[in-house]
């Protein structure tokens, strides 16, 4: 199974060093992540979990341009770019989005590097919970066994 977080970073707000940093820190968390949980073996039921991360701070009343994706799981899929041509295949692809605005946006973007990770780290654990939302045809994916292997890679990690 193939672990990422997809990234929108507010780089209005930020300068391009800040930014830059940050998006080190969730992309080294989610190499990690992919990593450590590449080698478990978890079921067939789930090929690629993906989180939408948007860390953002929008103007009152344009909250709705950065709306949540609610949990999806697609079985067999092929989308094509429009602008290329390219032809994508998602195949037991699971995903949903989480959201870091408005105080959470400030103490991560304002942190060190290291509670930066730690912030994100709680936030994923706490999205865990999306799990339950699996629809019922995926039988073959071990959801205790992937969330104690994560809460246990973020200890070792001394994230949590």
């Amino acid at each position: 199974m193939e672990f990422n977080i997809t990234l929108t970073l507010d780089a209005v707000h930020l300068d391009k060093i800040t930014c830059n940093n940050k998006s080190k820190v969730v992309y080294d968390l989610a190499k990690s992540i992919n990593n450590f949980i590449s080698k478990n073996d978890y079921g067939t039921g789930i090929n690629e979990y993906s989180i939408i991360l948007y860390i953002v701070d929008p103007p009152i009343g344009y909250e709705h341009l950065h709306r949540d994706f609610k949990p999806k799981f697609i079985e067999e899929k092929i989308l094509t770019n429009r602008h290329t041509g390219e032809k994508i295949e998602l195949s037991k692809y699971f995903s949903y989005s989480i959201k870091i605005t408005g105080g959470a946006y400030s103490e991560f973007v304002g942190e060190t590097d290291n509670q930066s990770k730690k912030n994100l780290a709680k936030e994923i654990l706490n999205s865990l919970v999306h799990l339950n939302k699996l629809p019922k045809k995926v039988k073959d994916f071990d959801k205790e066994k992937f969330k104690m292997d994560l809460e246990e890679f973020f200890k070792k990690e001394n994230l949590v």
